[in-house]
């Protein structure tokens, strides 16, 4: 049997990083289970799921992966799922849909958006947001999770109205 792991890492972005970790993980006998990576302002960080054969201590893992990834500075961090769980939504009963937003960029859009979005039960998965190329703008992509039965036009025309103070607009999609 194995153990299930949470593993985040941090560093300034450089080629190997990825590389780096596969190997180091494949050493311990880990099975990555799921992961998201991005580079924001120059910064690696990485989030994933990561099974490892039970007999290992926690500590070796996160050891071995700091001592395998020490070129390139990663911070890195372990946490055990099990022991921190949370009630997930029940994607059984939900669907997932694309939210894409984009307007000014002001103090507290996201403030906004985001406290709108949640006072309707639903949850964000996942977000990728950038300033436009003036900066005076922004550009955001949120996967969400909606409850079913739940109407999307009543959440579109919520975060449209609430929008126009920003000058921001909102479209929802089938996530695909």
């Amino acid at each position: 049997m194995a153990n299930e792991y949470i593993i985040t890492m941090t560093a300034a972005n450089r080629v190997g990083i990825l590389s780096a970790v596969t190997k180091a993980m494949e050493e311990l006998g880990g099975d990555l289970r799921q992961a998201s990576q991005t580079v924001v302002s120059g910064f690696f960080t990485m989030i994933f799921s990561a099974e490892f054969p039970e007999h290992l201590d926690p500590t070796v893992i996160t050891d071995h992966l700091q001592d395998t990834c020490r070129p390139f500075g990663i911070d890195v961090n372990l946490r055990v799922p099990a022991a921190e769980r949370v009630e997930s939504p029940d994607l059984t009963s939900a669907r997932l849909h694309s939210l894409r937003v984009g307007g000014d960029n002001q103090p507290g859009v996201l403030r906004e958006l985001s406290s709108a979005i949640s006072i309707c039960g639903i949850d964000i998965a996942g977000m990728h947001a950038i300033r436009t190329r003036n900066g005076d703008g922004f550009e955001m992509v949120m996967k969400i999770v909606v409850p079913d039965g739940f109407s999307l036009q009543s959440l579109l025309d919520d975060l449209n109205r609430l929008g126009k103070s920003f000058n921001i607009t909102a479209d929802i999609s089938d996530y695909s």
